[in-house]
């Protein structure tokens, strides 16, 4: 392996890290902010909307301007465009802020992410093993370490100045890191726009691929955005103890990511999703209803029951991501950077949709019950995975 190949490799590490800092940094200080505004379950909901609104305007133009600026300065485009959102979340007046802010997030993190994961297929396929599945473990390292910083800061720092402060250092990190970055534009310097309709047979390809990653993301984030609240509200847990479901997700998904690429490689994308989204989804659901159930009468043992659950599900949870993307890359004739923004489309209704349903479900009957929907979707993702075919 060269040193070109080699500095890229570590660059992509630290910006898998980082991005990961940016998702995680906020999430575990979500249930200060929904309080400090007052927000209800339902209008946090609608606020995580404006993620699904980010993703559709984001496909429109993400696949043309990789085309035909390359990976490199897309990048660079969206280390500028996610500090704003950040900082708007980090001071906002109200919920209408919060919406502007998370737009703008993610935003500039597909910019970010989209162009990572078309470099790391391209040193894939040059180097003829896989990456994406051990990236996404740092990814996951760093949404860890910035919710256990963050749980530290509950109480003596403000959200605001947190978030704000996350914003600045991820983004100088970027722009230094981004220099070693490979510069990929799919299809070459000549390279032309795909004709990839929806109704084509590339197209369904797309769509399947995207719902897995649809319902991998609806699961993920549907435990993250709610598993303070989900241990603060159901179980009445307090402090810094509520982020505890969290950090056991997050655990279990880099447990599951770092082992991901051996077990992709040696029983294909496909089997592994199967497994991983049936065994987490069971133990999650049977985890959760003891949980519950027992807390009654013995509050620590079923925080223990619903923290092994967590750390289950995100196992389950950990290679679904970068295995549909793998299955998607796989495709004979794709064209990945028209093919993954179409395909984030989808997914991003995973992102925003799925955890504000979960509100609107729990404003409704309770946030036990709308956990249910998360759990469903991890179950689904093994389904979907049954019917992939892309060779």
């Amino acid at each position: 392996m060269d040193t070109r190949i080699k500095r890229s490799i570590l660059a992509l590490r630290i910006n898998f890290i980082f991005m990961g800092v940016l998702m995680g940094g906020w999430s575990t200080r979500i249930p200060e902010l929904k309080s400090a505004l007052g927000m209800s379950d339902a209008t946090l909901g609608r606020t995580l909307i404006g993620g699904s609104l980010a993703g559709f305007v984001s496909s429109r133009i993400i696949g043309k301007l990789i085309r035909e600026l390359g990976t490199k300065k897309v990048f660079y485009l969206g280390s500028v465009i996610f500090p704003v959102g950040y900082l708007l979340i980090a001071f906002a007046p109200n919920s209408f802020v919060v919406f502007l802010g998370i737009f703008s997030f993610v935003v500039g993190y597909l910019f970010l992410d989209n162009p990572l994961t078309i470099i790391t297929q391209g040193i894939e396929a040059e180097q003829d093993r896989k990456y994406l599945s051990g990236f996404h473990a740092f990814w996951s390292i760093g949404t860890l370490t910035a919710a256990f910083f963050g749980s530290f800061l509950i109480g003596r720092v403000r959200y605001s100045i947190h978030l704000a402060g996350i914003a600045i250092i991820v983004f100088l990190v970027l722009i230094v890191t981004s220099r070693a970055l490979e510069d990929k534009k799919p299809g070459g310097d000549n390279s032309k726009p795909v004709n990839m309709s929806w109704n084509s047979s590339m197209g369904r390809i797309v769509i399947l691929m995207g719902l897995g990653m649809m319902f991998s993301n609806g699961a993920e984030f549907g435990a993250t955005d709610w598993s303070a609240l989900f241990l603060r509200d159901v179980l009445e847990i307090t402090g810094q103890l509520y982020v505890g479901a969290y950090l056991a997700f997050e655990i279990g998904m880099i447990i599951s990511r770092i082992m991901g690429d051996r077990y992709i490689h040696r029983y294909g994308a496909a089997k592994v999703i199967q497994v991983s989204g049936f065994v987490g989804a069971s133990v999650w659901l049977v985890s959760t209803v003891i949980g519950v159930n027992i807390d009654h009468f013995n509050r620590p043992l079923a925080y223990l029951v619903i923290l092994i659950g967590y750390l289950v599900a995100g196992a389950g949870v950990g290679p679904l991501f970068p295995g549909f993307i793998t299955l998607l890359g796989e495709t004979p004739g794709i064209d990945m950077g028209t093919a993954l923004s179409k395909a984030f489309l989808i997914a991003m209704v995973g992102v925003a949709i799925i955890p504000a349903t979960i509100g609107f479900i729990s404003d409704a009957t309770s946030l036990t019950y709308a956990m249910l929907l998360p759990m469903a979707l991890l179950f689904g993702a093994g389904l979907i995975s049954r019917s992939v075919h892309t060779k």
